[in-house]
C-alpha cells in the first residue's frame, strides 16, 4: 500500500465541476518521493465526504480543505474537511475573501451609479471594503477619467482607473491584488472582468465577447467561479458577471452600508437613536449627497416589503 494513501493534507477549492470539487495543493508536502513527477502546484479532482453534508457543511471557492484518499496517479481526493471562513461573499459565492473588486466600465456600458452601488453593496454587506476598477477608460477623455475618480472618492472608495488596450493602470493594480490573499473580481457582464484577468494573467486564455449593440451590455461569458494565481500566495477570482444584485439588508442597518452615510454619523448623531434617515427631525445625513435618493428608494422598498409580515 502507498503509504501517501493515509496522508491528509490541505489545499484550498479553486473551481468547481459538475458535482466534483478543485482543490489545489502545494507540492511541497510531499515533494521528498514525487518530486519528479508534478509540477509546483497539483489540482486534485474532489469529492467529498457524506459525513460533510450531515453536519450541512457546503463548500464554495475559496474554502480551505482537508483532502484524504489521495489517488496521485489519476489526481484524485476526498475532501474530509472544511476549516472555518474568515469571510464569505454571497454573490457571487467565494469564502475567505480579503478584497472585493468592483468592475465598473465608463462607457460601453455606459457607468451607472444604481448598478455600481448595488455591487458595492453586496462587498458591503460581507463586511469587506471594496476596491473600484474603472475600466475603459481609453474610451473617454483623461479629464473626464478624473471626474469619475472623485466622484467615487466623495462615495467614500478608493478607484484604480486601467485600460486593458493600453495597459494604463495595470501594473498598480497587480501591485493592489498582490498585497492581499483573494481578490474577488465581481461587476456587471460586459465591463471587461475577463479581458481584464487576460491582460493580468495572459496564461488564463479565458474566453470574451463584445458589448451587446442592441441591449447595451454584455453577456455572460464567465460561467462560474474560478480562482488564478497573481504572485506568490495571491489568487484572483473571475466570477460571473449579473446586471442587478439584490440588497439583502435590514432598514435599520442600511445607511450603514454607504461610506459617505457612515462618515457623516460618525462625527455627528441624529436627534432619535431609531433614526432612518428619512425626515425626522434632527437627522444628521446630508440629502444632497447624491447616492442619497438611491438610498431612499431602496430604503421605501424595504420597508413596504415588510409591511404584511408587520400587519399579519
Amino acid at each position: 500500500m502507498n503509504k501517501h494513501k493515509a496522508k491528509i493534507l490541505k489545499g484550498i477549492v479553486v473551481s468547481l465541476k459538475a458535482s466534483f470539487l478543485i482543490v489545489e495543493i502545494d507540492y511541497q508536502d510531499f515533494k521528498e518521493e514525487l518530486i519528479d513527477e508534478f509540477p509546483e502546484k497539483i489540482k486534485l479532482l474532489c469529492t467529498r465526504r457524506a459525513k460533510l453534508d450531515y453536519q450541512g457543511l457546503f463548500i464554495d471557492v475559496g474554502d480551505i480543505v482537508c483532502v484524504e484518499s489521495i489517488d496521485y496517479k489519476n489526481k484524485r481526493a476526498v475532501i474530509c474537511q472544511v476549516e472555518p471562513r474568515i469571510s464569505f461573499l454571497k454573490r457571487p459565492a467565494v469564502a475567505n475573501v480579503t478584497l472585493v473588486s468592483i468592475c465598473i466600465s465608463v462607457d460601453e456600458p455606459l457607468f451607472d451609479m444604481e448598478q455600481a452601488s448595488r455591487f458595492l453593496l453586496t462587498a458591503e454587506c460581507s463586511n469587506i471594503k471594496p476596491l473600484i476598477v474603472l475600466t475603459k477608460i481609453d474610451l473617454i477623455k483623461k479629464d473626464d477619467v478624473t471626474l469619475y475618480v472623485n466622484r467615487l472618492k466623495s462615495w467614500g472608495y478608493d478607484c484604480i482607473p486601467v485600460s486593458t488596450q493600453n495597459s494604463q493602470g495595470i501594473d498598480l493594480l497587480i501591485e493592489r491584488f498582490r498585497k492581499t490573499k483573494l481578490t474577488v473580481l465581481a461587476g456587471p457582464s460586459g465591463v471587461g472582468k475577463t479581458s481584464l484577468i487576460n491582460h493580468l494573467i495572459p496564461t488564463a486564455s479565458l474566453p470574451t465577447s463584445s458589448v451587446s449593440k442592441k441591449l447595451k451590455r454584455g453577456t455572460h461569458t464567465t460561467r462560474h467561479v474560478e480562482l488564478f494565481a497573481i504572485g506568490e500566495g495571491s489568487l484572483l477570482a473571475d466570477t460571473p458577471g449579473f446586471n442587478r444584485p439584490e440588497i439583502v439588508c435590514e432598514p435599520s442597518g442600511f445607511a450603514s452600508l454607504f461610506p459617505e452615510f457612515r462618515t457623516q454619523l460618525t462625527t455627528s448623531q441624529c436627534k432619535f437613536r431609531n433614526c432612518l434617515h428619512r425626515d425626522e427631525p434632527g437627522c444628521v445625513i446630508d440629502k444632497d449627497l447624491e447616492r442619497y435618493p438611491f438610498y431612499r428608494e431602496n430604503l421605501e422598498e424595504m420597508i413596504n416589503s415588510l409591511l404584511p409580515y408587520q400587519a399579519s
